[in-house]
């Protein structure tokens, strides 16, 4: 099965040449991308369709077995409170909460997840506080509100966020920017690790070419966008 299948997908943004022009892009269930691109590409425009916050002009975007681009406004917000993980650059985390409770908001807002968690014999609870020891943040960090945390820590936050109630789909907007080469990479080596053990499909947005040996596949949007590959 396909996780995503786009065809003939565009999208402009009001007043502006078109951002998008893709023919045609698959990735596979379980697979792993890093997706790269030039600021100004179209990373985040692609991004915010796969995540369901705007719909194409025209084409086709699948999910899964969802015609995804055809659901309601409100349909999209439940298939992405459902299915969809998303790491953001900044993380979004809310600052004076726990790191526990930043975690555990993904599946307070999906009841699938915590079905998922509980079909295999666990919590969300428990199951955010093994994520986030493993991501290595220690006891008393995971009860720490997280405005008081480092950036990396903040970074495993929201990586444990995402990744909590096994989504289908996790999409990861940059989350390595802020980091060294060292956390960086043991960061990446982790989270696909934790993805894989529920068959997670992987987009993981990048400038940093270097990283494409961790990922089952390396795109460059532009050699998929017609438009970025005119501008």
């Amino acid at each position: 099965m396909n996780a995503v299948n786009l065809e003939k997908l565009s999208f402009s943004w009001a007043g502006q040449k078109p951002t998008l022009d893709i023919p045609a892009w698959q990735v596979k269930q379980g697979e792993t991308v890093l997706l790269r691109g030039p600021s100004g590409s179209g990373k985040s425009t692609l991004l915010s369709l796969l995540a369901g916050i705007n719909t194409p002009e025209q084409g086709r975007l699948d999910l899964f077995d969802t015609a995804f681009s055809s659901l309601s406004g409100r349909q999209r917000d439940r298939y992405r409170a459902d299915n969809i993980g998303y790491i953001f650059q900044q993380f979004n985390l809310l600052p004076y909460l726990s790191a526990l409770d930043n975690a555990l908001l993904a599946c307070q807002f999906s009841k699938k997840r915590r079905q998922r968690l509980a079909e295999k014999g666990t919590s969300a609870e428990a199951t955010a506080l093994e994520m986030l020891k493993r991501l290595g943040l220690s006891s008393e960090q995971i009860q720490q509100q997280a405005h008081t945390l480092s950036v990396g820590q903040q970074q495993r936050v929201a990586a444990a966020r995402a990744l909590l109630g096994a989504p289908k789909l996790l999409i990861a907007d940059e989350p390595t920017s802020a980091l060294d080469a060292e956390h960086r990479d043991t960061f990446i080596q982790l989270l696909l690790e934790l993805s894989s053990q529920n068959n997670t499909t992987v987009i993981f947005v990048t400038h940093d070419a270097a990283l494409s040996s961790y990922f089952d596949k390396h795109v460059e949007l532009n050699e998929l966008n017609r438009a970025g590959a005119k501008s």
